[in-house]
């Protein structure tokens, strides 16, 4: 396999550094930046273990003129980024009359515009590359589905889903590819709190959920994989649920 080189954001906990362990101990032709507000003894590990093939930033995502140097950055290094999976994002439980403009104003500029940005700078450089390249946006079933108390995180993924689409359709002919994958409940660093605050609502969405239990980060980190790999040449334009049989039924 050829060297391939990707960026990820949002790798510190949960999903994004699950994929980031899967990617960097999968194959050692991985090249990964991992972008992350702030650093912890994790990445630290990850950093001094995988020391040519990790390079990590601290910044906001929503920072954007920092994520484009980075972005330059990593394409002078390097002289390509084949993938980019865009993972950061952020929550809020909120009932539609507790929402105010101005939460739905910053919920979607993390998890959306902030998205969309990175993706036209892909898309950019890999125009003026005239290479390939394959954009995952870390999206949820609750982008597609109605959920009490989280109308502004549906509003960011649905919207994103929405850009993946367009783009999907937009980009196919210069072979870059755009897919989203959206996880159901997952055991990520919000479970526990979740569980004992939460207990109730924890239990509901165990009994919503067919195969009976949430799912893991390690089982998103290795869809999410394959979802950015070189066997995944043909999807665009899709979103691939991982969420127990949730959205089945």
């Amino acid at each position: 396999m050829s060297k391939r080189v990707g960026i990820l954001t949002g790798c510190g906990k949960g999903i994004g550094l699950a994929i980031i362990k899967n990617l960097l101990s999968a194959n050692k032709d991985y090249y990964i930046v991992g972008i992350s507000r702030t650093s912890n003894s994790e990445l630290d590990s990850l950093r001094k273990l995988y020391k040519e093939r990790f390079l990590f930033f601290e910044s906001k995502i929503e920072d954007s003129e920092k994520i484009l140097e980075i972005l330059d950055f990593v394409n002078k290094r390097f002289g390509e980024i084949n993938f980019g999976i865009c993972n950061a994002g952020i929550r809020s439980r909120l009932s539609i009359s507790e929402s105010s403009l101005e939460v739905y104003r910053n919920v979607l500029e993390i998890n959306t515009i902030s998205n969309i940005n990175i993706a036209k700078k892909l898309i950019s450089i890999s125009l003026e590359n005239h290479s390939a390249c394959n954009i995952l946006f870390v999206s949820s079933i609750v982008g597609t589905r109605g959920f009490d108390e989280l109308p502004t995180y549906a509003v960011s993924k649905s919207a994103l889903e929405g850009f993946m689409r367009s783009a999907s359709v937009e980009y196919a002919k210069d072979s870059i590819q755009l897919n989203c994958l959206a996880p159901g409940f997952v055991e990520s660093s919000y479970a526990e709190n979740f569980k004992e605050k939460r207990k109730d609502l924890y239990e509901w969405t165990i009994a919503q959920t067919p195969m009976g239990r949430w799912g893991k980060c390690e089982e998103m980190a290795n869809i999410a994989s394959f979802m950015i790999s070189e066997q995944n040449s043909y999807m665009t334009g899709t979103t691939i649920y991982s969420d127990g049989g949730w959205t089945a039924k």
